[in-house]
C-alpha cells in the first residue's frame, strides 16, 4: 500500500479547492470531485459472526501470527478466561499454522471449524 504524506494530501485538497473556486469565479457549474480516503478506511458491508453470550462449555482455538510472545501470552489469556469461564476448553495455537503468511490464507476458517472450535483468539498484540 502506498503511503500518502500529509503534504501530498494538502496539495490534493488545495488543487480541489482551486478548481472549485475558479469554476465559481468564471460562472461555470461547480466541479464534483470523488476523493478516496487516504487512510485506507472502507465501508463494512459484512459483519462478523454473532458474539457468544457465554464462553462456558465452548471450545476456543488460538491462532497466532507469532508477532509478539505467543508462548508467554496465550497461557495468560487461557488462565484469565478459565477464571471467568471455568468449563471453557482450548485448542492451543501450536495446533495451527503459525506466522503472518501462514494464517493469512482463505482456509484458516476451515481449519478452525475442522477442529470443532466455537470461537477463536487471533493473536494477542500484533
Amino acid at each position: 500500500m502506498k503511503i500518502v504524506s500529509r503534504w501530498s494530501l494538502c496539495g490534493l485538497l488545495l488543487a480541489a479547492l482551486l478548481a472549485v473556486t475558479s469554476s465559481v469565479a468564471t460562472g461555470q457549474s461547480p466541479v464534483t470531485l470523488s476523493v478516496y480516503d487516504p487512510t485506507g478506511a472502507f465501508e463494512v458491508t459484512q459483519t462478523f459472526a454473532p458474539r457468544a453470550a457465554d464462553l462456558n462449555r465452548k471450545i476456543i482455538c488460538e491462532v497466532s501470527n507469532d508477532g509478539w510472545e505467543a508462548t508467554r501470552m496465550f497461557p495468560l489469556i487461557r488462565s484469565l478466561l478459565k477464571d471467568q469461564f471455568p468449563t471453557i476448553s482450548f485448542i492451543n495455537y501450536d495446533q495451527f499454522p503459525t506466522g503472518i503468511m501462514q494464517i493469512d490464507v482463505n482456509n484458516i476458517g476451515d481449519l478452525v471449524k475442522a477442529k470443532g472450535c466455537q470461537a477463536v483468539v487471533v493473536g494477542n498484540a500484533g
